[in-house]
Order: structure tokens, then C-alpha cells, then sequence
């Protein structure tokens, strides 16, 4: 895997090929956000499980 900064400086650009597709995806954060990553992460977990909880049926249905 290879990781650099992009052209721009707004984020870090990471490619990586998988067979004969090269994908590139660039991560930037925000500056001014007011969410720390642990409570973005722990959020977005916690929406995980309530969907996958709808999904499973009811012991009693």
C-alpha cells in the first residue's frame, strides 16, 4: 500500500491494487469538527447494531 499527501494538502491519499484495479481514497478531517474520532467511531457503531438488530427477527414472531 502505498500513502502520501495529495496535490492539494487537504487530506492523505492512500492507493492500494487489488488485482487490476488501483483504488485511491483520500481522507481529510474536518478542523473545526466538535466530535472526537472515539465518539464518531462509537456512533457510528452503535448505528451497526440498531440496524442489524432490525434485521434479525423476533424470537417471538
Amino acid at each position: 500500500m502505498h500513502e502520501n499527501k495529495n496535490e492539494h494538502n487537504t487530506g492523505t491519499k492512500t492507493i492500494k491494487k487489488i488485482g487490476k484495479a488501483t483504488y485511491e481514497v483520500i481522507v481529510h478531517f474536518n478542523e473545526n469538527a466538535t466530535e472526537t474520532m472515539q465518539d464518531k467511531l462509537k456512533r457510528i457503531m452503535l448505528r451497526e447494531m440498531e440496524r442489524e438488530k432490525d434485521k434479525k427477527p423476533h424470537k417471538n414472531d
